[in-house]
């Protein structure tokens, strides 16, 4: 962001506002997972015209096999950019946070860069890691997702970060995303106008480009694909697609996940490969006696 864009901001009023025109999807990353969890949803919307911006929290350092943190960072780096170009996405922001460690980063100066960047970019849709999940042991999603959580609700009050002169912003739609490994996962918890619901978004039709996007991420395929034939190898299993991990193998294994989860997120459904969300729309908060 350059300098320029906060000192040509001006001051807006206090009470929020809803985009005339929503254009941009934002997409909150902790990890390269985000990919298989909701690159389906991101696809879909792109192709309808919105403008994508993906913001990549963490920097994937772990994710590397036979290599110094440093070089499968900066991989990692580089192939996520290619595969968010090949989704469609306008822009990717790697805010450089050591994967794993999203703990030690405070809580409000996370919130408060992605405030910055809601009031900047006014979504249309906003796209987050789930923080609510139990099943989902991976903290840097939880971490990740709860500043993301809390800058979509802060991001309407005037009253944060006043000195940045950007007007508040009210996001009509969020999405939550998880891996969909919770057989509660499609038990409402509330009501829909008070807690974000189940959904289920086809994405047969983006299945592709979202697949095509999956295969630039080779370090990260080749890592997940030498860590499963160690998993498999100390129980004594063997996966002939395994027999010899090389790019070919690790980008096969990649589909098979890919089609796995699509397939696992549409039981239940009309459709034959979908994504699920926690989803809240522009109404979400409003008594239904109000609603009309």
């Amino acid at each position: 962001m350059r300098r320029r864009q906060f000192l040509g901001a001006t001051l807006g009023a206090a009470t929020p506002t809803l985009a005339a025109e929503p254009k941009t999807i934002l997409v909150v990353a902790a990890d390269a997972r985000w990919l298989e969890c909701c690159a389906g949803l991101v696809a879909r919307h792109l192709a309808a015209g919105l403008r994508g911006l993906l913001v990549r929290v963490g920097d994937d350092r772990l994710e590397g096999w036979n290599m110094p943190p440093e070089e499968a960072a900066w991989r990692n780096r580089v192939e996520s950019e290619a595969a968010a170009r090949s989704l469609g996405f306008a822009e990717v922001l790697s805010l450089g946070y050591p994967s794993g460690e999203l703990r030690n980063v405070p809580h409000t100066t996370l919130r408060d860069r992605l405030i910055t960047l809601i009031r900047l970019h006014r979504p249309a849709i906003l796209v987050i890691p789930n923080p609510h999940t139990e099943h989902d042991r991976n903290l840097d999603s939880y971490y990740a997702g709860a500043a993301a959580e809390d800058a979509w609700h802060a991001a309407r009050f005037a009253n944060y970060l006043p000195a940045l002169a950007l007007a508040p912003y009210v996001i009509p739609e969020i999405y939550y995303y998880a891996p969909p490994v919770d057989p509660r996962r499609r038990e409402p918890e509330a009501g829909p106008t008070f807690v974000p619901q189940p959904v289920q978004v086809d994405i047969r039709p983006w299945f592709a480009k979202k697949l095509a996007a999956a295969r630039e991420l080779k370090t990260v395929n080749r890592a997940r694909a030498e860590r499963l034939r160690q998993r498999l190898a100390a129980a004594g299993q063997r996966l002939p697609l395994l027999a010899t991990v090389d790019a070919a193998a690790a980008a096969r294994l990649a589909e098979e996940n890919l089609r796995g989860l699509a397939a696992l997120c549409a039981q239940g459904s009309s459709h034959t490969l979908a994504e699920e969300f926690r989803y809240a729309g522009v109404e979400y908060g409003i008594p239904a006696k109000y609603l009309r």
